[in-house]
């Protein structure tokens, strides 16, 4: 009696090669996507962050000395609070050095890529510190009074944060934000969008818990 030799079927070299071709198309697909899901993710990670931390200072200033109006006069006057109740690695006040990427060629963007010109190292009217996180900020006079009135309604000061310190992207929306000062407290610019353009994302991001755009 003869028997019968069993034979294993396994798969040919073609079949091999169109299913690692298939899988790499995929992986090309969503790679990307989850990366930049991951970024997005990171973003909002650290703008929270950075809120907590930028209203806990004004908060304990607040409750100490009271309203803002009670004693902002000028840049100096938030400047020395915010030095004494932050973590601050560098102090460049109306120097540079605190925002070391926008020297020689270095710019920030705008959400959809375009060249945002103004150089916040180089800006005199300003004060400007680093965070122990690496987080730079950077409060503007924005035409304040001592009641708190300017070119933007009640908002005393323009506070802007870089929320990565000298790593990429430098875009409005993404890593830098906008802050608002007023009488009694810190507030997310954009809070009355519901869309916003990378100036006015700081609310969106903040409300959504997300980078939805």
């Amino acid at each position: 009696m003869v028997k019968k030799i069993k034979t294993k079927s396994g798969f040919t070299l073609s079949e091999v090669l169109i299913t690692l071709v298939i899988i790499g198309i995929i992986a090309a697909l969503t790679i990307p996507v989850a990366i930049s899901n991951h970024k997005k993710q990171d973003y909002v990670s650290r703008l929270k962050k950075v809120y907590s931390t930028l209203s806990q200072a004004t908060n304990r200033i607040i409750a100490e000395e009271g309203n803002v109006t009670n004693w902002l006069r000028n840049l100096d006057d938030l400047y020395s609070r915010y030095l004494k109740y932050l973590n601050v690695v560098k102090a460049c006040g109306s120097g540079t050095g605190c925002f070391p990427q926008q020297n020689g060629t270095g710019t920030y963007k705008t959400l959809n890529g375009d060249n945002y010109s103004h150089n916040w190292d180089t800006y005199t009217d300003s004060r400007k510190f680093i965070l122990a996180d690496g987080v730079q900020v950077f409060i503007e006079n924005n035409g304040f009074s001592s009641l708190c009135q300017g070119g933007d309604g009640d908002r005393c000061v323009r506070i802007l944060v870089d929320i990565n310190g000298v790593k990429g992207p430098n875009q409005w929306g993404r890593d830098v934000f906008e802050f608002s000062l007023k009488n009694n407290g810190l507030y997310p610019n954009g809070c009355g969008s519901v869309s916003c353009s990378g100036v006015s994302c700081t609310c969106k991001v903040l409300r959504e818990n997300a980078m939805n755009y």
